[in-house]
């Protein structure tokens, strides 16, 4: 402990960076996406099938949300996300060597555990352990633009490599699964060096309540309709995060566009927008309208909703790519906008600290459902209806800004009852004296 303690600021970042660089465990099942048409060709899939993988991976990697951080005040975190890290390599380079789907279902099964359930409340309490308190929001800023960084520069090193290198070698695409694997390795290695070891009574004073699930109040949790209502908007923001992925195939499929343009557009808007619109809206919500998120929601939830439905009734002609192209960007502008409301609601909503872990563990599992079931309806549309169902998608996550927009003004009504509640009592109080 003495020695985080006497670390510089800058040493801390450097931590928090190669921490941040374990993220590599959760974006390896994701990789089908990001690489759509890719991963399609190489294993022979549908896209019905693509979902069935994306489904399977989310039974075990929900669970992960909700019990990551119970797990990580049991076990040592910096082993778990070592070993997260070793054994999702394992599971890449098995991923790699088969091309029968049944193997592949299980595979991703088995992403779920050692992709988010060994890493993600570990890294978490890891973070934490790092810094003081008012150090906080600076690494875990830190870490979000260093994730959104890396995941950017490797989808392009990859996809570079995927046209150049792979192309001509017996694997092909799936020798990517090879270079997520090695990289996993090596940043596991790297956690293990530069990380510092604690004792178990160090860990034990790390205050990680506000990152943990407590079942003791979890039946109380549930019951509460704030829960719900950040958990549905949550579910909201997350249909368009995984829904414009989708972007990828429709600029193919549709207008000609070429499979590795088609690739880093897709990513660049999805990571891109997130890295200039989450800190705009952040300051925007802190500095300007004094810590309310509603209206930061209410711009960009309903933005990014018209441009669902402008995108849905764009035709599928070749000139038009360029429109689809600037369409999928301002959708990403205007939800990205809105992606610091979904953890400041526990704080404007006055949430005790004790149950915030599990008002933020109950909610991110229903916002993160969505890889459950979402990938395997798009993927349905499109095997059943081709093209158009591009259009269903869009629609659908249209819906979703709907959603958004409603569990908004429901939030912010309990926002205005928790102020009125806390008026009520200073008045009292005053009277009293």
């Amino acid at each position: 402990m003495e020695e985080i303690k006497k670390a510089g600021l800058g040493k801390k970042y450097l931590m928090v960076l190669v921490l941040t660089f374990s993220c590599i465990t959760y974006l390896t099942p994701y990789m089908c996406y990001d690489f759509y048409n890719q991963f399609l060709e190489a294993y022979h899939l549908t896209n019905g099938q693509m979902g069935t993988l994306m489904t399977f991976f989310g039974l075990t990697a929900m669970p992960g949300y909700l019990f990551g951080g119970w797990l990580a005040d049991r076990f040592n975190p910096k082993r778990m996300v070592v070993w997260s890290c070793f054994l999702t390599a394992l599971v890449s380079v098995a991923v790699a060597f088969t091309s029968n789907f049944t193997v592949l279902i299980i595979l991703y099964f088995c992403y779920g555990i050692t992709g988010i359930t060994m890493n993600w409340g570990a890294y978490l309490k890891l973070v934490r352990m790092l810094g003081e308190e008012d150090e906080q929001g600076r690494l875990f800023a830190s870490s979000d633009i260093a994730y959104s960084l890396f995941t950017l520069f490797l989808t392009y090193g990859v996809l570079t490599m995927t046209m150049t290198v792979l192309e001509n070698t017996a694997f092909g695409f799936k020798g990517a699964l090879f270079i997520y694997a090695a990289l996993t390795i090596l940043i596991g290695i790297g956690i293990n060096v530069l990380i510092p070891n604690k004792s178990k009574e160090e860990l034990a004073g790390i205050d990680t309540s506000e990152d943990r699930i407590n079942f003791k109040l979890l039946g109380k949790v549930l019951l509460m309709p704030f829960t719900w209502y950040l958990g549905l908007f949550t579910l909201g923001y997350f249909i368009f995060r995984s829904t414009i992925t989708y972007i990828n195939p429709y600029l193919t499929d549709s207008f000609g566009v070429s499979v590795g343009f088609a690739t880093a557009f897709a990513s660049t808007i999805r990571l891109g927008m997130l890295m200039i619109m989450s800190p705009a809206g952040g300051y925007i919500r802190d500095k300007i309208l004094g810590g309310r998120a509603t209206p930061i929601v209410m711009v960009g939830a309903p933005g990014a909703m018209v441009f669902a439905i402008v995108l849905a009734l764009i035709p599928q002609t070749v000139n038009l790519s360029y429109l689809v192209m600037v369409v999928a960007a301002l959708i990403m502008m205007f939800v990205c906008f809105t992606s610091t409301c979904l953890y400041t609601p526990v704080t404007e909503g006055k949430i005790s600290i004790a149950m915030t872990g599990t008002v933020m563990g109950v909610a991110s599992a229903i916002g993160y459902s969505s890889d459950i079931w979402l990938y395997t309806l798009c993927g349905s549309w499109l095997d059943q209806m081709g093209n158009e169902g591009y259009r269903n998608i869009w629609l659908f996550t249209a819906c979703a800004g709907l959603m958004m927009i409603t569990m908004a003004l429901l939030l912010n009504r309990h926002y205005k009852r928790v102020r009125a509640s806390k008026s009520i009592s200073q008045d009292t109080c005053n009277k009293s004296n």
